[in-house]
């Protein structure tokens, strides 16, 4: 249920926006993004901000945003609102969002402005002055779902804030871009929120709630197949209204018209007393056997040619949790279960499926990347979903894995799959993520940088990794490692299949 209206005489609001680099490629849209939701916090008929409690800050320093920002959390007696859309960075080491500035880098950190200090001044303005009792941050960037640790965390946060609580509500999941679609005025989040603010939502109340305006932007998103929207709201602050909705019940039931519902997966209940929605998935594709992961259970393969006349086929992705575990529960393969494998002491070490019990897969990570298998155990399920597919199944080789991942490119490549956000690695998401939450290379492979070591085998047929994992930095995602001993079952390691040529 929605609460009463932000009081416009006692509430602030801070829209930042960054369009132009010298560095990092310009935004124009984010330009549109401000003047427009400056004109709807400050119309009567919407919010009604006086134009002296709604900054718009363009191109700004970081002085200038945070010294605005402490401003308006200490002005605002009611509610306070910081936007910010440009480009948003991650810190090679800490995996910290921040902000981009005009003159950002790609690479340094200190180059931009870091979210944990713009939080910080929401928390405790300067001069030791009360900061504002409900707060609402809005991030349209590249990988703006990072600010979902909480804006309200910690012991030090008083009683009187955490009461009222804070939204934040972000364009994207923690390891997914946001969208400038080419040709359009706004970005591809602010452009449906700007949409429901000016439209309103028939079938919903005289105020749209943060809650209600999330349920709606991940509706409207998910139509067109863009990145998901993400929030996290503590205590009461989903019911936060800062916009009148102009569709509003009474025309709702002129119309008939009845409100688009989130997908019943777009919420999940998060830590701390908050909601935080679940990160946004690639879409897989459909099919049968050969194209239907992961309906059919079996890996996708992709052809890669080698030469002009020799091509292999690789997996799309690496092999996942459930697919090893349809795989243990064959009880031709009995010896494979945990237990049995681990007691025979041959062909796994004492790491092999840890968290596992039996053949079931820790709970939830069905589909992320199968870890900690050995060599043997690698090959073993190869040989085995070979035979039920009909489709000779093995390792890749490294060579053959170094096409897929250089896939045509010449030069710096794995530099590009950085910075288009395809890899998981140490600087950007830093914990195993699920198959497909990292979009795929030009070849439409996946995790070949990045998530887990593939096992693949040297011209001798020995096993060694490459690629790279999610705790690897980038420097070193090209380096191929040899396993301390053919059994060894490492926590960020798993394989994928290759097909015969």
């Amino acid at each position: 249920m929605a609460g009463a209206l932000s009081d416009p005489s006692r509430s602030r609001a801070v829209l930042i926006g960054t369009h132009a680099y010298t560095e990092l490629d310009d935004i124009p849209a984010v330009a549109n993004n401000i003047g427009r939701l400056r004109e709807l916090c400050c119309d009567p008929a919407v919010w009604g901000l006086a134009d002296e409690r709604c900054r718009v800050l363009r191109q700004a320093s970081r002085e200038a945003i945070l010294a605005a920002v402490d401003d308006a959390t200490a002005g605002a007696a009611d509610t306070v609102v910081v936007y910010y859309a440009g480009h948003g960075l991650v810190d090679p080491h800490s995996g910290e969002l921040h902000l981009a500035l005009p003159w950002s880098h790609s690479g340094p950190s200190y180059t931009a402005l870091r979210y944990e200090e713009l939080r910080s001044v929401l928390l405790h303005p300067s001069g030791g002055r009360p900061p504002a009792r409900r707060k609402v941050v809005i991030l349209d960037c590249c990988w703006s779902g990072l600010a979902l640790d909480g804006l309200m965390r910690g012991p030090d946060v008083a009683p009187a804030v955490a009461v009222e609580g804070a939204c934040v509500l972000t364009a994207t999941a923690a390891t997914r871009q946001a969208l400038a679609p080419p040709g359009e005025t706004y970005t591809a989040f602010t452009g449906e929120l700007i949409r429901l603010v000016e439209a309103g939502v028939p079938g919903r109340s005289g105020l749209l709630s943060m809650s209600a305006l999330f349920e709606e932007l991940t509706a409207a998103l998910t139509a067109k197949s863009r990145p998901l929207p993400q929030q996290s709201t503590r205590q009461t602050a989903g019911e936060i209204c800062l916009f009148r909705n102009r569709a509003g019940a009474t025309a709702a039931r002129r119309t008939g018209h009845a409100p688009p519902r989130v997908p019943a997966r777009a919420a999940a209940v998060g830590s701390s007393g908050g909601r935080v929605a679940p990160p946004a998935r690639v879409r897989r594709p459909a099919g049968g056997p050969e194209s239907g992961w992961p309906e059919s259970g079996w890996p996708q393969l992709v052809p890669v040619a080698l030469t002009e006349t020799l091509t292999v086929r690789l997996g799309r992705y690496p092999v996942t949790h459930a697919q090893f575990a349809a795989f243990l529960r064959d009880p031709e393969n009995a010896r494979w279960l945990p237990a049995a494998a681990r007691a025979a002491g041959t062909d796994v070490d004492d790491n092999y499926l840890e968290g596992w019990s039996g053949p079931d897969c820790p709970a939830g990570r069905e589909d992320h990347p199968v870890v900690a298998v050995s060599f043997p155990a690698a090959r073993a399920y190869l040989a085995w979903a070979g035979r039920r597919t009909g489709v000779p199944l093995r390792l890749p080789t490294a060579a053959e894995w170094a096409l897929a991942a250089r896939a045509g490119r010449s030069g710096e490549w794995w530099r590009e799959d950085i910075a288009a956000g395809r890899v998981n690695f140490r600087g950007s998401h830093g914990a195993l993520t699920p198959v497909g939450e990292f979009p795929p290379n030009p070849y439409n492979i996946g995790d070949l940088l990045g998530n887990v070591w593939d096992i693949c085998v040297d011209g001798t047929g020995s096993p060694v990794l490459c690629g790279g994992a999610y705790d690897t930095p980038a420097a070193r995602l090209r380096e191929q490692l040899s396993p301390r001993s053919r059994a060894e079952c490492r926590g960020n390691v798993g394989f994928r299949c290759a097909g015969e040529r």
